[in-house]
């Protein structure tokens, strides 16, 4: 997971309070926990995860995972920081509502961390494609040689991971309908594999991100006037993931001044989705625009539109999607029927609808899908509830607490459907439960106190 995973991390002790959220975290050697403070200063809310995996080369941050005992991993909200060697709060999370110990890592995340579904190091494979032939007889002709591919080809074996145009906000890539994550191979045309978007204006905010090296770099002037022939290789040595020197005075045969061309040209800027993190600048300039990060924080409703990739007229509607539709979501389906996640979100729409029955028949088929989908099972039951089988939403509501204990939605759905079913004592238990996992959770606490109140005292 990354070109440093590392499954034995080793942890310098620390503790770090986080204001915003009012949580205080402590990390030992080998487990990070969380803690609230009552009126009294006693500690409440408790929550302790040990730390599995380390992500992250640790030339900027470094950030940790925890496995479940099911299975599932999960980004802790804790990461170490090479610019104030310490400790802070993750990417993402340095605000007053985040996930804590709650975000699960996906298998899309893990496509650019992992060489594979199941956490592992970077290795040749992702841009040699197969390698074990050439592993047991090293020759030419039994492994992909990327510098015998078109510039093109090549440059996309690189923006297969390092080309995200926002990280939240909008849906930035679609894959192909029918290609499984981890089904890109290098050499073959990138836009066979997944579609890429952006905000229509975009270019003018001059937004930069953690993972904006290939989105700035195909709209440098660099890259737009070497006619398709300049690529990731052209400055970085991949295997040493170092800058080749002198690599500006490839193109630049006559620079106007000795030195570092980079250091002027692609400036360090902080970037808008990361704290204590400085990034390299790859829409190289002339005159860079120094920029506030915070200031260039840009959220709109600006109409989402093609980038690098030419989608269909359906893509391009679901990317652009800002409320849900059952009419494409539907349509969708019925291009990738397998897809879902569509179904997941389709099943939600049809709730909100008051369509249960509907709802019940498409997250029926997602939980077919994937047994493990606690979304799914969560909205299953939702169905089943709203419809007055209580008895059956408990059912489907237990399987998904098993499946994920952590997920604070359905431990209060849970309680929820207790207290339809009269079982007030256990309410009070998953709202305690969902309290702890999620202390920001006003629902929990509402449901919490509404219980308090009907029982004896």
């Amino acid at each position: 997971m990354g070109r440093s995973v590392n499954e034995r991390p080793v942890l310098t002790p620390g503790t770090f309070y986080h204001r915003l959220s009012n949580r205080y975290y402590q990390v030992t050697s080998g487990a990070m926990a969380r803690h609230q403070l009552d009126a009294g200063g006693h500690p409440i809310n408790p929550m302790e995860k040990s730390v599995t995996l380390a992500i992250g080369s640790g030339n900027h941050a470094i950030t940790y995972v925890h496995r479940t005992s099911q299975g599932r991993l999960l980004e802790l909200p804790v990461s170490w920081y090479a610019k104030t060697s310490g400790y802070a709060m993750s990417p993402g999370y340095d605000r007053a509502e985040h996930l804590d110990f709650r975000r699960e890592i996906s298998a899309s995340c893990l496509f650019c961390h992992s060489a594979g579904a199941e956490p592992a190091a970077i290795d040749c494979r992702r841009c040699h494609g197969a390698v074990q032939a050439h592993r047991q007889r090293p020759q030419r002709g039994n492994i992909l040689n990327p510098a015998r591919l078109a510039p093109q080809r090549q440059l996309e074996i690189c923006l297969q991971c390092h080309l995200e145009t926002a990280s939240q906000g909008i849906t930035d890539s679609l894959r192909r309908p029918g290609r499984a994550i981890f089904s890109f191979r290098p050499g073959e045309p990138l836009p066979d594999y997944k579609l890429y978007f952006d905000r229509q204006g975009a270019k003018a905010n001059d937004r930069m991100e953690i993972n904006h090296a290939g989105y700035r770099l195909l709209q440098s002037r660099c890259y737009l006037e070497s006619g398709g022939r300049m690529t990731c290789t052209t400055c970085h040595d991949p295997h040493a993931a170092i800058v080749r020197k002198n690599a500006c005075v490839q193109c630049h045969t006559r620079p106007h001044r000795e030195g570092d061309c980079v250091g002027c040209h692609m400036p360090k800027r902080a970037p808008a989705d990361a704290i204590h993190t400085e990034m390299t600048d790859h829409k190289i300039a002339q005159r860079p625009r120094f920029t506030n990060p915070i200031r260039e924080d840009f959220v709109g409703a600006e109409p989402v539109v093609d980038f690098y990739t030419k989608s269909d007229r359906l893509s391009l509607a679901f990317a652009n999607l800002q409320e849900p539709d059952t009419d494409i979501y539907r349509a969708y389906l019925t291009r990738d029927p397998q897809n879902e996640p569509v179904m997941v979100a389709l099943g939600k729409a049809l709730l909100r609808l008051n369509q249960p029955r509907a709802a019940g028949e498409v997250l029926g088929k997602a939980v077919r899908l994937n047994p493990r989908d606690t979304d799914a099972l969560n909205y299953l039951a939702v169905s089943e509830a709203v419809q007055g089988n209580h008895r059956k939403a408990l059912e489907i509501l237990v399987k998904a607490v098993a499946e994920n204990p952590d997920h604070t939605l359905a431990r209060i759905n849970l309680g929820i459907t207790h207290e339809a079913l009269g079982e007030m004592a256990a309410a009070l238990a998953d709202y305690e439960e969902a309290i702890r996992l999620q202390p920001d959770s006003a629902e929990a606490r509402l449901r919490r106190n509404g219980v308090l109140q009907r029982l004896p005292r």
